[in-house]
């Protein structure tokens, strides 16, 4: 065999490994260098199978943005040894990003690749309550019940950490089941609902209010994308949430929310985004380092509240945190890869519904909804940020991209075979024709 089609075969493998690498990291940060390393192998792999580094996508100039602010993060940060940490995470997001982008460019591909994403959603809500610190008496009814669980790892995960990864997984199921049922076969639905049902009755588990509300807002969506008559259950919600609102009473709602939360809920959220926002106001263009939010905190703009030693890891707030820890440019250019990749999630969408393919269209709503479970988590949580499971958000973004290319490339080519079928009725004609004069 010769040498591109050694690196061709090593290339097929490329997302398999990239996602065993990225597991052991995820268990031991002492493990992210090696994995790095691993995943920058197939760099030079892709050259010699395909004669490039990669296949281009829509969000290359944001990537490649937040790339360049890497030296800039290392420059303003005061403690490196915490920044180096993120910015290999980072950098392991990426990898991820664009291994999913390169392996999956057949639709075959997309569907393993949404398989394993939904595969990993239903394993992280199976062991979370075995590895999940749960207990922090929000929902005191779910303590009883929880209490004699064993623990799987000396080091338990935040719950909110978990939740926010869940809620980001759980569309590309459900996605499933409402679209593209019809395709599937009874084997294929029956693990699609086992891996939305699971996730959906862990998720009251980590007792997270956000993911809860990030979820509904999700399945709102699916089912407006999924039926005519669901688009009035945008409005409808709206409407009934206002008048909870007015029968409860603010204070009762927000007396629920703050419950057991190490910040104070919702009441101690705005003192934690003042914080940020004083950070973005003085490091504008550079942030102040990424993970140094708590120090920064706690030395510069210490909480009157909260106290001035609180543990307060991060801004509570997604789009707060990216500008806290690159600045504004950082900000502007992971806002423009979540803005691309919604787009492209969208037209995925769209194509599929125009041409009555399910399983295409259950793909992009899946991805979109999934886009919208993440922005409204990211209103009051920055979990999917800097934290070792998010890179997980870099594979759903690998898959959207993945799966716009595709799209892309299936328009591209439907004007040559439009053309070809209109020449062969044009030389059918001409042929006729011809005949007629003859005769």
């Amino acid at each position: 065999m010769s040498l591109p089609g050694i690196a061709r075969r090593l290339a097929s493998f490329e997302l398999c490994v990239v996602a065993l690498a990225l597991a052991a990291s995820i268990a031991s940060e002492r493990l992210l260098i090696p994995a790095l390393v691993v995943a920058a192998l197939f760099w030079p792999i892709r050259w010699l199978a395909y004669r490039r580094l990669s296949v281009r996508t829509a969000g290359d100039w944001a990537a490649g943005g937040l790339l360049l602010l890497i030296p800039v993060t290392l420059w303003a940060t005061a403690l490196p040894e915490i920044t180096r940490t993120q910015i290999l995470q980072l950098l392991m997001g990426l990898a991820l990003f664009y291994a999913a982008v390169n392996w999956a460019g057949e639709r075959s591909r997309l569907g393993w690749l949404r398989a394993g994403l939904v595969a990993a959603g239903l394993g992280l809500a199976l062991i979370a309550p075995f590895s999940t610190a749960l207990l922090s008496g929000k929902f005191s009814f779910l303590q009883r019940g929880l209490a004699h669980l064993p623990r799987l790892l000396s080091e338990t995960v935040n719950p909110n950490v978990m939740a926010g990864i869940l809620v980001i997984l759980i569309p590309l199921a459900v996605a499933t089941l409402l679209f593209s049922w019809r395709q599937s076969r009874p084997i294929e639905l029956a693990l699609m609902a086992v891996a939305a049902v699971v996730p959906l009755a862990v998720l009251p588990l980590t007792e997270s209010r956000g993911a809860l509300i990030s979820v509904a807002a999700a399945l709102l969506v699916l089912v407006a994308l999924r039926w005519r008559w669901g688009r009035l259950a945008l409005p409808l919600s709206v409407l009934g949430g206002g008048l909870v609102v007015w029968r409860v009473g603010v204070e009762r709602i927000s007396a629920l929310f703050s419950a057991g939360s190490a910040i104070g809920g919702l009441s101690g959220r705005p003192e934690v985004w003042s914080r940020a926002q004083y950070m973005i106001q003085d490091f504008p263009f550079t942030g102040v380092g990424m993970g140094t939010f708590k120090p920064v905190a706690n030395l510069l703009y210490p909480f009157f509240t909260l106290g001035p030693d609180a543990d307060v890891p991060h801004a509570h707030n997604l789009a707060l945190q990216v500008a806290v820890d690159l600045g504004l440019p950082g900000l502007i250019a992971w806002l423009a890869l979540f803005g691309l990749v919604s787009v492209g999630a969208w037209q995925v969408y769209r194509r599929g519904r125009a041409s009555g393919d399910g399983w295409l269209a259950g793909l992009g709503a899946g991805l979109l909804a999934s886009q919208v479970a993440l922005a409204v988590h990211g209103l009051t949580d920055a979990v999917t940020w800097g934290t070792r499971p998010a890179v997980l958000v870099w594979a759903v973004w690998g898959l959207a991209m993945a799966a716009w290319n595709l799209r892309e490339r299936a328009d591209s080519d439907q004007p040559m075979q439009f053309v070809a079928r209109n020449e062969g009725q044009n030389i059918g004609t001409r042929t006729s024709a011809e005949n007629a004069e003859r005769t």
